[in-house]
């Protein structure tokens, strides 16, 4: 599989926005946390490097870096790695939050993202990693396990009212 997961480069603004189309119909947040609608793409570019260094991050938010998924020059996906987790992503996102634009789901695209997800959280010099998915996402808690995810527990989001899985990959913390 030739599945590449990177940041984005001001050479990648056409793929960019041509990926975003594959997510009509959606919440643009599964595609993208920064870009709004009027900003330019160096205009979001500048706000991914200043939040992948911690810098002016908004309220509730916290270092992460924003990959993509580049299979044949398209995008088909997108990974979140939070460098470290406050207590909203301890109960829902962890440390990787992951989505495959819809059309290019159940081909393993989102497996191959996690694991490359997981050597850059090693880079990062991250040694326990949290994933949450919800309890009825059976393909998110499928993968998750599939990399060595040990569920510590399902919880209620009363936000979203959804049960919520929580695991943990590679060392877990004691509490």
């Amino acid at each position: 599989m030739n599945l590449i997961l990177r940041e984005l480069t001001a050479a990648d603004e056409r793929t960019f926005f041509d990926g975003f189309k594959e997510w009509a119909g959606e919440d643009p947040s599964w595609y993208t946390f920064s870009w709004k609608e009027g900003m330019s793409y160096g205009e979001m570019l500048e706000i991914l490097r200043k939040e992948a260094l911690g810098i002016e991050l908004a309220p509730g938010r916290v270092p992460h870096t924003m990959l993509y998924g580049f299979l044949d020059g398209k995008i088909i996906g997108r990974v979140s790695v939070r460098h470290t987790l406050n207590d909203y992503l301890r109960k829902r996102g962890g440390h990787i939050g992951y989505a495959v634009a819809p059309k290019f789901r159940g081909k393993g695209y989102a497996s191959e993202m996690v694991r490359q997800a997981l050597e850059f959280c090693k880079s990062l010099g991250l040694k326990s990693i949290m994933i949450t998915c919800s309890d009825t996402n059976v393909p998110s808690w499928k993968i998750i396990e599939r990399f060595g995810g040990k569920l510590e527990d399902r919880i209620l989001d009363d936000e979203e009212n959804e049960l919520m899985r929580r695991y943990w990959i590679g060392e877990i913390p004691s509490r």
